[in-house]
Protein backbone atom coordinates (compact mmCIF):
# COMPACT_ATOMS: atom_id res chain seq x y z
CA UNK A 1 0.00 0.00 0.00
CA UNK A 2 1.13 3.28 -1.32
CA UNK A 3 1.62 6.53 1.35
CA UNK A 4 -1.51 7.79 -0.37
CA UNK A 5 -3.60 4.32 -0.33
CA UNK A 6 -2.97 4.81 3.42
CA UNK A 7 -3.92 8.18 4.04
CA UNK A 8 -6.95 7.15 1.70
CA UNK A 9 -7.59 3.94 4.07
CA UNK A 10 -7.22 5.75 6.84
CA UNK A 11 -9.72 8.90 6.18
CA UNK A 12 -12.42 6.29 4.97
CA UNK A 13 -12.30 4.62 8.30
CA UNK A 14 -13.13 7.84 10.36
CA UNK A 15 -16.17 8.87 7.48
CA UNK A 16 -13.69 10.49 5.09
CA UNK A 17 -14.19 10.08 1.83
CA UNK A 18 -12.11 9.98 -1.47
CA UNK A 19 -13.66 9.43 -5.13
CA UNK A 20 -12.72 6.08 -6.86
CA UNK A 21 -12.45 8.36 -10.02
CA UNK A 22 -9.45 10.17 -8.57
CA UNK A 23 -5.81 8.87 -8.37
CA UNK A 24 -3.64 10.56 -5.40
CA UNK A 25 -0.22 11.02 -5.99
CA UNK A 26 2.99 12.40 -4.90
CA UNK A 27 4.09 15.58 -6.49
CA UNK A 28 7.74 17.23 -7.30
CA UNK A 29 6.53 20.46 -7.21
CA UNK A 30 3.48 20.64 -4.41
CA UNK A 31 3.67 17.37 -2.15
CA UNK A 32 0.65 15.84 -3.65
CA UNK A 33 -1.99 16.09 -6.64
CA UNK A 34 -4.67 14.66 -7.81
CA UNK A 35 -5.69 12.84 -11.29
CA UNK A 36 -9.00 11.79 -12.74
CA UNK A 37 -8.60 7.90 -13.42
CA UNK A 38 -11.57 8.01 -15.79
CA UNK A 39 -13.86 11.00 -16.90
CA UNK A 40 -15.89 13.16 -14.38
CA UNK A 41 -18.54 13.78 -16.42
CA UNK A 42 -20.86 15.91 -13.79
CA UNK A 43 -20.48 19.32 -12.26
CA UNK A 44 -20.68 19.11 -8.62
CA UNK A 45 -19.45 15.54 -8.37
CA UNK A 46 -18.17 15.01 -4.57
CA UNK A 47 -14.41 14.40 -5.38
CA UNK A 48 -12.84 14.48 -1.46
CA UNK A 49 -14.31 14.59 2.25
CA UNK A 50 -12.63 14.97 5.38
CA UNK A 51 -14.41 14.03 8.64
CA UNK A 52 -14.85 16.73 11.34
CA UNK A 53 -13.04 14.20 13.86
CA UNK A 54 -9.94 14.26 11.82
CA UNK A 55 -9.89 18.12 11.17
CA UNK A 56 -6.85 19.57 13.07
CA UNK A 57 -8.44 22.95 14.55
CA UNK A 58 -7.90 25.04 17.80
CA UNK A 59 -9.71 23.26 20.20
CA UNK A 60 -7.90 19.32 19.25
CA UNK A 61 -4.72 21.12 19.81
CA UNK A 62 -5.51 23.00 22.57
CA UNK A 63 -7.18 19.81 24.40
CA UNK A 64 -4.33 17.75 23.21
CA UNK A 65 -1.88 19.29 24.40
CA UNK A 66 -2.81 21.66 27.46
CA UNK A 67 -5.67 19.25 28.71
CA UNK A 68 -8.44 21.46 27.93
CA UNK A 69 -9.20 25.18 26.29
CA UNK A 70 -9.05 27.24 29.69
CA UNK A 71 -5.47 25.93 30.12
CA UNK A 72 -4.58 26.79 27.01
CA UNK A 73 -2.89 30.52 26.54
CA UNK A 74 -3.04 30.84 22.93
CA UNK A 75 -6.65 31.50 22.83
CA UNK A 76 -6.12 34.59 21.01
CA UNK A 77 -3.39 32.74 18.96
CA UNK A 78 -4.86 29.61 17.58
CA UNK A 79 -2.31 29.27 14.97
CA UNK A 80 0.70 29.03 17.45
CA UNK A 81 -1.43 26.07 19.55
CA UNK A 82 -1.87 24.14 15.56
CA UNK A 83 1.56 24.35 14.87
CA UNK A 84 2.75 23.01 18.05
CA UNK A 85 0.29 20.17 17.88
CA UNK A 86 1.89 19.74 14.19
CA UNK A 87 5.35 19.44 15.69
CA UNK A 88 3.87 16.77 18.48
CA UNK A 89 1.98 14.96 15.57
CA UNK A 90 5.63 14.42 14.03
CA UNK A 91 7.43 13.72 17.12
CA UNK A 92 5.04 11.05 18.13
CA UNK A 93 5.67 9.41 14.70
CA UNK A 94 3.38 5.95 13.80
CA UNK A 95 1.94 7.14 17.33
CA UNK A 96 0.23 9.75 16.66
CA UNK A 97 -3.64 9.24 15.23
CA UNK A 98 -3.05 11.20 11.99
CA UNK A 99 0.51 9.34 11.10
CA UNK A 100 -0.78 8.64 7.64
CA UNK A 101 -1.45 12.09 7.17
CA UNK A 102 1.88 13.49 8.72
CA UNK A 103 3.68 10.79 6.55
CA UNK A 104 2.94 12.57 3.41
CA UNK A 105 3.27 15.90 4.30
CA UNK A 106 6.55 17.38 2.53
CA UNK A 107 9.69 17.62 4.69
CA UNK A 108 11.04 20.25 2.27
CA UNK A 109 9.78 23.46 0.91
CA UNK A 110 10.25 25.87 -1.91
CA UNK A 111 9.11 29.30 0.20
CA UNK A 112 11.44 32.15 0.67
CA UNK A 113 12.53 31.05 4.39
CA UNK A 114 13.84 28.09 2.75
CA UNK A 115 16.13 30.06 0.38
CA UNK A 116 19.78 30.05 0.46
CA UNK A 117 21.70 33.69 0.29
CA UNK A 118 21.91 33.31 -3.52
CA UNK A 119 18.25 33.01 -3.82
CA UNK A 120 17.36 36.11 -1.38
CA UNK A 121 19.75 38.28 -3.18
CA UNK A 122 17.75 37.76 -5.92
CA UNK A 123 14.65 38.84 -4.91
CA UNK A 124 16.26 42.12 -3.19
CA UNK A 125 13.68 45.39 -3.84
CA UNK A 126 11.09 43.39 -3.70
CA UNK A 127 8.12 42.77 -0.64
CA UNK A 128 9.53 39.74 -0.22
CA UNK A 129 12.93 40.11 0.60
CA UNK A 130 11.72 42.20 3.60
CA UNK A 131 8.69 40.47 4.22
CA UNK A 132 10.75 36.86 4.92
CA UNK A 133 13.00 38.15 7.56
CA UNK A 134 9.38 39.72 9.46
CA UNK A 135 8.14 36.53 9.20
CA UNK A 136 10.84 34.33 10.35
CA UNK A 137 11.50 37.03 13.15
CA UNK A 138 8.04 36.84 14.18
CA UNK A 139 7.64 33.17 13.55
CA UNK A 140 11.12 32.45 16.23
CA UNK A 141 9.91 34.57 18.87
CA UNK A 142 6.21 32.55 18.72
CA UNK A 143 8.35 28.96 18.85
CA UNK A 144 9.77 30.72 21.76
CA UNK A 145 6.51 31.46 23.66
CA UNK A 146 5.66 28.10 22.25
CA UNK A 147 7.91 26.17 23.80
CA UNK A 148 8.16 28.29 27.45
CA UNK A 149 4.52 27.24 27.71
CA UNK A 150 4.23 23.45 26.77
CA UNK A 151 3.42 21.32 30.26
CA UNK A 152 6.12 19.65 31.73
CA UNK A 153 5.05 16.44 30.35
CA UNK A 154 6.42 17.26 27.22
CA UNK A 155 10.18 17.28 26.23
CA UNK A 156 10.33 20.75 24.95
CA UNK A 157 14.17 20.07 23.33
CA UNK A 158 12.27 18.30 20.51
CA UNK A 159 10.30 21.06 19.76
CA UNK A 160 13.45 22.51 17.44
CA UNK A 161 13.41 25.89 15.54
CA UNK A 162 13.34 23.75 12.07
CA UNK A 163 10.74 21.63 13.16
CA UNK A 164 8.57 24.67 14.09
CA UNK A 165 9.19 26.38 10.58
CA UNK A 166 8.07 23.09 9.21
CA UNK A 167 4.56 22.93 11.39
CA UNK A 168 4.33 26.98 10.20
CA UNK A 169 5.33 26.09 6.34
CA UNK A 170 2.91 23.66 6.36
CA UNK A 171 -0.01 25.54 7.81
CA UNK A 172 0.44 28.48 5.44
CA UNK A 173 0.73 26.30 2.62
CA UNK A 174 -2.11 23.92 3.24
CA UNK A 175 -4.72 25.20 5.62
CA UNK A 176 -8.63 26.43 5.16
CA UNK A 177 -9.94 29.32 6.92
CA UNK A 178 -12.22 27.94 9.52
CA UNK A 179 -14.65 29.80 8.58
CA UNK A 180 -15.32 28.12 5.93
CA UNK A 181 -14.29 24.74 7.29
CA UNK A 182 -16.95 24.59 10.04
CA UNK A 183 -19.23 27.85 8.62
CA UNK A 184 -18.45 30.40 11.43
CA UNK A 185 -17.71 34.04 11.75
CA UNK A 186 -15.17 35.47 9.73
CA UNK A 187 -13.87 37.80 12.38
CA UNK A 188 -12.58 34.59 14.27
CA UNK A 189 -11.16 32.98 12.03
CA UNK A 190 -8.01 31.55 12.03
CA UNK A 191 -6.30 28.36 9.95
CA UNK A 192 -7.14 25.01 10.05
CA UNK A 193 -5.95 21.76 8.17
CA UNK A 194 -8.28 19.51 6.56
CA UNK A 195 -6.36 16.03 5.64
CA UNK A 196 -7.51 14.34 2.95
CA UNK A 197 -9.21 17.31 0.98
CA UNK A 198 -6.01 19.52 1.18
CA UNK A 199 -4.06 17.23 -1.16
CA UNK A 200 -5.33 19.18 -4.51
CA UNK A 201 -3.15 21.89 -5.81
CA UNK A 202 -4.41 25.39 -7.04
CA UNK A 203 -5.80 26.67 -9.88
CA UNK A 204 -7.03 30.61 -10.40
CA UNK A 205 -11.35 30.52 -11.71
CA UNK A 206 -11.14 26.46 -11.79
CA UNK A 207 -14.94 26.19 -10.27
CA UNK A 208 -15.39 23.86 -7.09
CA UNK A 209 -17.90 23.43 -4.37
CA UNK A 210 -16.78 23.25 -0.75
CA UNK A 211 -20.00 21.39 1.57
CA UNK A 212 -20.19 22.20 4.91
CA UNK A 213 -22.01 19.17 7.21
CA UNK A 214 -21.67 19.01 10.82
CA UNK A 215 -19.98 15.96 10.26
CA UNK A 216 -17.78 16.09 6.89
CA UNK A 217 -15.88 19.05 4.96
CA UNK A 218 -16.22 18.02 1.50
CA UNK A 219 -14.54 19.46 -2.14
CA UNK A 220 -17.04 18.91 -5.23
CA UNK A 221 -16.26 19.28 -8.82
CA UNK A 222 -17.94 22.65 -10.98
CA UNK A 223 -17.02 21.45 -13.94
CA UNK A 224 -16.91 17.98 -16.00
CA UNK A 225 -13.01 16.19 -15.85
CA UNK A 226 -11.34 14.57 -18.31
CA UNK A 227 -9.42 11.70 -17.36
CA UNK A 228 -5.85 11.73 -16.84
CA UNK A 229 -6.54 15.15 -16.24
CA UNK A 230 -5.47 17.09 -12.97
CA UNK A 231 -7.55 17.75 -10.37
CA UNK A 232 -7.45 21.13 -8.69
CA UNK A 233 -8.91 23.10 -6.20
CA UNK A 234 -9.24 26.58 -6.44
CA UNK A 235 -7.35 28.52 -3.29
CA UNK A 236 -9.03 31.89 -3.92
CA UNK A 237 -7.94 34.54 -5.62
CA UNK A 238 -3.73 34.65 -5.20
CA UNK A 239 -1.20 37.16 -6.62
CA UNK A 240 2.35 35.56 -6.83
CA UNK A 241 3.55 37.16 -4.06
CA UNK A 242 1.00 35.65 -1.78
CA UNK A 243 1.38 32.09 -3.79
CA UNK A 244 5.18 32.62 -3.30
CA UNK A 245 5.30 33.38 -0.09
CA UNK A 246 2.69 30.52 1.69
CA UNK A 247 3.24 27.74 -0.98
CA UNK A 248 6.16 28.09 -2.96
CA UNK A 249 5.00 28.95 -6.34
CA UNK A 250 4.03 31.49 -8.73
CA UNK A 251 1.60 31.09 -11.60
CA UNK A 252 2.72 32.63 -14.79
CA UNK A 253 0.73 35.59 -16.49
CA UNK A 254 -1.33 35.75 -13.42
CA UNK A 255 -3.79 38.66 -13.85
CA UNK A 256 -4.47 38.49 -10.37
CA UNK A 257 -0.91 39.59 -9.16
CA UNK A 258 -0.67 42.51 -7.58
CA UNK A 259 2.39 45.03 -6.08
CA UNK A 260 2.15 46.40 -3.18
CA UNK A 261 3.62 49.89 -2.10
CA UNK A 262 4.36 50.68 1.49
CA UNK A 263 4.01 54.61 1.81
CA UNK A 264 5.46 56.29 4.90
CA UNK A 265 3.49 59.58 5.85
CA UNK A 266 5.59 62.77 5.97
CA UNK A 267 4.47 65.59 8.69
CA UNK A 268 1.04 66.59 7.76
CA UNK A 269 -1.38 69.02 9.14
CA UNK A 270 -4.77 67.87 10.13
CA UNK A 271 -6.64 68.83 7.47
CA UNK A 272 -4.72 66.52 5.67
CA UNK A 273 -4.70 63.89 8.26
CA UNK A 274 -8.46 63.61 7.85
CA UNK A 275 -8.51 63.84 3.88
CA UNK A 276 -6.47 60.53 3.97
CA UNK A 277 -8.50 59.31 6.95
CA UNK A 278 -5.33 57.79 8.83
CA UNK A 279 -3.55 58.54 11.51
CA UNK A 280 -0.69 55.71 10.61
CA UNK A 281 2.50 55.96 9.93
CA UNK A 282 1.62 54.57 6.60
CA UNK A 283 -0.76 53.50 3.54
CA UNK A 284 -0.53 50.33 1.56
CA UNK A 285 -1.83 50.38 -2.13
CA UNK A 286 -1.95 47.18 -4.57
CA UNK A 287 -1.03 48.07 -8.19
CA UNK A 288 -2.36 45.09 -10.67
CA UNK A 289 -2.05 44.78 -13.95
CA UNK A 290 -6.30 45.74 -14.31
CA UNK A 291 -5.25 48.95 -11.98
CA UNK A 292 -2.18 50.22 -12.43
CA UNK A 293 -2.67 53.57 -11.65
CA UNK A 294 -5.28 53.20 -8.36
CA UNK A 295 -7.50 56.79 -7.44
CA UNK A 296 -7.10 56.19 -3.79
CA UNK A 297 -3.26 56.46 -4.68
CA UNK A 298 -3.26 59.19 -6.81
CA UNK A 299 -5.45 61.37 -4.45
CA UNK A 300 -2.80 60.38 -1.73
CA UNK A 301 -0.14 62.22 -3.53
CA UNK A 302 -2.57 65.06 -3.99
CA UNK A 303 -3.52 65.07 -0.23
CA UNK A 304 0.74 64.97 0.21
CA UNK A 305 1.77 67.31 -2.41
CA UNK A 306 -0.95 69.73 -1.49
CA UNK A 307 -0.59 74.09 -0.60
CA UNK A 308 -2.50 75.22 2.23
CA UNK A 309 -4.77 76.46 -0.72
CA UNK A 310 -4.99 73.20 -2.61
CA UNK A 311 -5.40 71.32 0.49
CA UNK A 312 -8.68 73.63 1.29
CA UNK A 313 -10.21 72.81 -2.49
CA UNK A 314 -9.59 68.73 -1.81
CA UNK A 315 -11.67 69.69 1.59
CA UNK A 316 -14.09 70.82 0.17
CA UNK A 317 -14.23 68.47 -3.14
CA UNK A 318 -14.57 65.47 -0.08
CA UNK A 319 -17.41 67.14 1.40
CA UNK A 320 -19.15 66.56 -1.86
CA UNK A 321 -18.28 63.15 -2.14
CA UNK A 322 -15.59 64.36 -5.20
CA UNK A 323 -12.23 62.84 -4.40
CA UNK A 324 -11.81 62.16 -7.99
CA UNK A 325 -11.52 65.81 -8.93
CA UNK A 326 -8.31 67.42 -8.63
CA UNK A 327 -7.14 70.65 -6.64
CA UNK A 328 -5.56 72.27 -9.61
CA UNK A 329 -3.08 71.65 -12.38
CA UNK A 330 0.27 72.49 -10.12
CA UNK A 331 -1.11 70.14 -7.21
CA UNK A 332 -2.25 66.96 -10.39
CA UNK A 333 1.18 67.16 -11.85
CA UNK A 334 3.16 67.40 -8.48
CA UNK A 335 1.22 64.41 -7.50
CA UNK A 336 1.60 62.59 -10.85
CA UNK A 337 4.99 63.70 -10.67
CA UNK A 338 6.32 62.33 -7.12
CA UNK A 339 4.52 59.34 -7.95
CA UNK A 340 6.21 58.38 -10.61
CA UNK A 341 9.54 59.01 -8.55
CA UNK A 342 7.98 56.83 -6.35
CA UNK A 343 6.77 53.91 -8.38
CA UNK A 344 10.66 54.38 -10.86
CA UNK A 345 12.32 54.03 -7.55
CA UNK A 346 11.19 50.87 -6.84
CA UNK A 347 11.45 49.61 -9.91
CA UNK A 348 15.01 50.61 -10.00
CA UNK A 349 15.28 48.23 -7.35
CA UNK A 350 14.58 45.05 -8.46
CA UNK A 351 15.66 42.62 -11.77
CA UNK A 352 15.11 39.95 -13.13
CA UNK A 353 17.63 37.12 -13.32
CA UNK A 354 18.50 35.50 -16.24
CA UNK A 355 19.05 31.79 -15.30
CA UNK A 356 19.88 29.08 -18.02
CA UNK A 357 17.89 25.47 -17.16
CA UNK A 358 16.23 27.62 -13.85
CA UNK A 359 15.14 25.17 -11.37
CA UNK A 360 11.74 24.98 -10.03
CA UNK A 361 12.26 27.55 -7.35
CA UNK A 362 14.32 29.59 -9.34
CA UNK A 363 11.32 29.74 -12.26
CA UNK A 364 9.29 30.44 -9.07
CA UNK A 365 11.37 33.54 -8.69
CA UNK A 366 11.50 34.44 -11.93
CA UNK A 367 8.01 34.68 -12.65
CA UNK A 368 7.17 36.44 -9.61
CA UNK A 369 9.76 39.29 -10.13
CA UNK A 370 8.96 39.46 -14.50
CA UNK A 371 5.26 39.95 -13.22
CA UNK A 372 6.72 42.93 -10.84
CA UNK A 373 8.37 44.54 -13.01
CA UNK A 374 5.33 44.27 -15.89
CA UNK A 375 2.71 46.01 -13.31
CA UNK A 376 5.14 48.63 -12.10
CA UNK A 377 5.75 49.31 -16.06
CA UNK A 378 2.08 49.49 -16.30
CA UNK A 379 2.21 52.06 -13.59
CA UNK A 380 4.38 54.15 -15.18
CA UNK A 381 2.78 54.18 -18.36
CA UNK A 382 -0.65 55.68 -17.02
CA UNK A 383 1.16 57.95 -14.24
CA UNK A 384 2.84 59.40 -18.03
CA UNK A 385 -0.80 59.38 -19.73
CA UNK A 386 -2.27 61.03 -16.79
CA UNK A 387 0.09 63.88 -16.90
CA UNK A 388 -0.60 63.99 -20.91
CA UNK A 389 -3.71 64.55 -20.06
CA UNK A 390 -3.93 66.79 -17.16
CA UNK A 391 -1.67 69.20 -20.19
CA UNK A 392 -4.45 68.87 -22.51
CA UNK A 393 -2.48 67.56 -25.17
CA UNK A 394 -3.77 66.31 -28.14
CA UNK A 395 -1.99 62.50 -28.45
CA UNK A 396 -0.29 61.90 -31.25
CA UNK A 397 -0.53 58.53 -31.13
CA UNK A 398 -3.14 57.92 -28.05
CA UNK A 399 -2.30 53.75 -27.74
CA UNK A 400 1.53 54.56 -26.95
CA UNK A 401 3.04 52.77 -24.04
CA UNK A 402 6.58 54.70 -24.76
CA UNK A 403 6.57 56.18 -21.29
CA UNK A 404 9.77 58.32 -22.32
CA UNK A 405 8.00 59.66 -25.28
CA UNK A 406 4.98 60.21 -23.52
CA UNK A 407 7.32 62.69 -20.59
CA UNK A 408 9.22 64.11 -23.06
CA UNK A 409 6.41 65.62 -24.60
CA UNK A 410 5.15 66.97 -20.93
CA UNK A 411 8.53 68.23 -20.43
CA UNK A 412 8.32 70.36 -23.70
CA UNK A 413 4.59 71.48 -23.26
CA UNK A 414 5.61 72.83 -20.02
CA UNK A 415 6.86 75.91 -20.40
CA UNK A 416 3.01 77.04 -22.10
CA UNK A 417 1.99 76.60 -18.31
CA UNK A 418 5.06 77.34 -16.35
CA UNK A 419 8.57 79.94 -15.43
CA UNK A 420 11.77 78.24 -14.42
CA UNK A 421 15.26 79.17 -15.16
CA UNK A 422 15.57 77.97 -18.83
CA UNK A 423 12.91 80.16 -19.43
CA UNK A 424 14.21 82.97 -18.12
CA UNK A 425 17.59 82.25 -20.18
CA UNK A 426 15.88 81.08 -23.74
CA UNK A 427 13.29 83.55 -23.92
CA UNK A 428 13.57 87.29 -25.77
CA UNK A 429 11.24 88.49 -23.06
CA UNK A 430 13.16 88.31 -20.21
CA UNK A 431 16.56 88.65 -22.06
CA UNK A 432 17.34 92.09 -20.30
CA UNK A 433 16.50 90.86 -16.81
CA UNK A 434 18.53 87.91 -17.96
CA UNK A 435 21.70 89.77 -18.96
CA UNK A 436 21.62 91.39 -15.40
CA UNK A 437 21.22 88.10 -13.46
CA UNK A 438 24.53 87.00 -15.53
CA UNK A 439 26.23 89.69 -14.77
CA UNK A 440 25.51 90.66 -11.22
CA UNK A 441 25.69 86.71 -10.15
CA UNK A 442 28.80 86.08 -12.73
CA UNK A 443 26.49 83.03 -13.93
CA UNK A 444 26.15 82.01 -17.93
CA UNK A 445 23.60 79.44 -17.67
CA UNK A 446 20.89 77.75 -15.40
CA UNK A 447 23.46 75.27 -14.73
CA UNK A 448 25.31 77.91 -12.94
CA UNK A 449 22.42 78.92 -11.16
CA UNK A 450 21.59 75.55 -10.14
CA UNK A 451 25.08 74.27 -9.04
CA UNK A 452 25.73 77.30 -6.49
CA UNK A 453 22.49 76.90 -5.14
CA UNK A 454 20.95 79.86 -5.69
CA UNK A 455 17.86 78.52 -8.03
CA UNK A 456 15.15 80.10 -5.43
CA UNK A 457 16.65 83.70 -5.24
CA UNK A 458 16.67 84.01 -8.49
CA UNK A 459 12.85 82.80 -8.81
CA UNK A 460 11.95 84.92 -6.28
CA UNK A 461 13.39 87.70 -8.23
CA UNK A 462 11.98 86.69 -11.34
CA UNK A 463 8.87 86.68 -9.40
CA UNK A 464 8.80 89.85 -7.93
CA UNK A 465 9.71 91.35 -11.87
CA UNK A 466 6.98 89.76 -13.38
CA UNK A 467 4.75 91.26 -10.39
CA UNK A 468 6.02 94.97 -11.20
CA UNK A 469 5.59 94.63 -15.18
CA UNK A 470 2.69 92.80 -15.01
CA UNK A 471 2.69 91.19 -18.60
CA UNK A 472 -0.80 90.90 -19.88
CA UNK A 473 -0.40 87.08 -20.50
CA UNK A 474 0.66 86.58 -16.41
CA UNK A 475 -2.32 89.33 -15.05
CA UNK A 476 -4.92 86.57 -14.25
CA UNK A 477 -2.06 84.45 -12.43
CA UNK A 478 -0.42 87.27 -11.09
CA UNK A 479 -3.45 88.55 -9.37
CA UNK A 480 -4.62 85.21 -8.06
CA UNK A 481 -1.01 85.18 -6.17
CA UNK A 482 -1.86 88.46 -4.62
CA UNK A 483 -4.90 87.69 -3.23
CA UNK A 484 -3.28 84.18 -2.04
CA UNK A 485 -0.05 85.24 -0.31
CA UNK A 486 -0.37 89.26 -0.39
CA UNK A 487 -1.59 89.26 3.08
CA UNK A 488 -0.66 89.87 6.86
CA UNK A 489 -1.33 86.31 7.84
CA UNK A 490 0.92 84.50 5.11
CA UNK A 491 3.30 87.27 5.08
CA UNK A 492 3.95 88.32 8.72
CA UNK A 493 6.70 90.31 10.82
CA UNK A 494 8.96 87.30 10.91
CA UNK A 495 8.81 86.16 7.52
CA UNK A 496 9.18 89.30 5.68
CA UNK A 497 12.41 89.76 8.05
CA UNK A 498 14.09 87.24 6.76
CA UNK A 499 14.12 88.32 3.50
CA UNK A 500 15.02 91.74 4.46
CA UNK A 501 18.39 90.74 4.38
CA UNK A 502 17.89 88.88 0.71
CA UNK A 503 16.48 92.82 -0.35
CA UNK A 504 19.92 94.11 1.10
CA UNK A 505 22.20 91.78 -0.09
CA UNK A 506 20.88 92.05 -4.19
CA UNK A 507 18.18 94.49 -5.17
CA UNK A 508 20.80 97.44 -4.75
CA UNK A 509 24.12 96.08 -6.50
CA UNK A 510 21.86 94.94 -9.24
CA UNK A 511 20.29 98.12 -9.21
CA UNK A 512 23.35 99.78 -9.82
CA UNK A 513 23.30 97.60 -12.96
CA UNK A 514 20.19 98.44 -14.23
CA UNK A 515 18.10 100.99 -12.70
CA UNK A 516 15.27 100.54 -15.40
CA UNK A 517 14.49 96.75 -13.72
CA UNK A 518 15.70 97.06 -10.52
CA UNK A 519 15.29 101.09 -9.53
CA UNK A 520 11.96 101.00 -9.06
CA UNK A 521 10.45 101.31 -5.76
CA UNK A 522 8.16 98.70 -6.16
CA UNK A 523 11.14 96.78 -4.91
CA UNK A 524 10.56 96.06 -1.77
CA UNK A 525 11.56 93.23 1.08
CA UNK A 526 7.89 92.32 1.46
CA UNK A 527 7.12 92.03 -2.66
CA UNK A 528 10.29 89.46 -2.33
CA UNK A 529 8.81 87.88 0.73
CA UNK A 530 5.10 87.62 -1.29
CA UNK A 531 7.31 85.99 -4.06
CA UNK A 532 9.13 83.67 -1.46
CA UNK A 533 5.46 82.07 -0.90
CA UNK A 534 4.63 81.61 -4.48
CA UNK A 535 7.88 79.99 -5.16
CA UNK A 536 7.41 77.50 -2.42
CA UNK A 537 3.75 77.10 -2.18
CA UNK A 538 3.12 77.02 -6.44
CA UNK A 539 5.95 75.13 -7.93
CA UNK A 540 6.43 71.52 -8.63
CA UNK A 541 9.82 69.63 -9.92
CA UNK A 542 10.04 68.37 -13.44
CA UNK A 543 12.81 66.18 -15.11
CA UNK A 544 14.56 66.83 -18.16
CA UNK A 545 13.94 64.32 -20.49
CA UNK A 546 16.98 65.19 -22.31
CA UNK A 547 19.37 65.35 -19.58
CA UNK A 548 17.73 63.45 -16.78
CA UNK A 549 17.87 66.67 -14.65
CA UNK A 550 15.29 68.19 -12.06
CA UNK A 551 14.17 71.28 -13.02
CA UNK A 552 12.01 73.73 -10.84
CA UNK A 553 9.20 75.21 -12.70
CA UNK A 554 6.38 77.69 -11.36
CA UNK A 555 3.04 76.53 -12.91
CA UNK A 556 1.54 80.18 -13.90
CA UNK A 557 -1.88 78.51 -15.67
Amino acid sequence: MSDFDELVSWAESHGGYCSPALALTKSETSGSTAYAKCDIPDSNTRLLSCPVSLIIDYDKAATHIWGDLDSCPFSRSPQIAIRLFLCNQRILGRESLWAAYIKILPAEFDTPLYYDHEEMEMLRGTNIFGEVELRRHAWIEEWKRGVMYLPSTFDKSLFSWELYLWACTILSSRSFPSSIVFNTSKEDSYPVLVPLVDSLNHKPLVPIYWTVTADVFSISSGKSIEAGDEVFNNYGPKGNEELLMGYGFCIENNELDIVTLKLRHPPMSLEKVRLISSDKSETIFHLSISSPLPDDLVYFFRVIVANEHEAQRLSELAIVNERCKTAGMRCELDALGKLHNAVSSKLRGISVPEVANPSLRLRSIMIYISQQVKILKLSLLAIARAMYAELHIQPESPDTDDVAQLRTKVYQCLPDYGINLDLLFSSPRFSEFAKVIKKGFDVTSPSDIRAADIEDQILVLLISHLSIVTPPDYTVWLDRMQQRYDNDEELDEDFVEDFERLYESYIPPLAELNLDIFGSEKWTPRLLAWAGKVVDSEGVVAENCENGRPEYWIISH
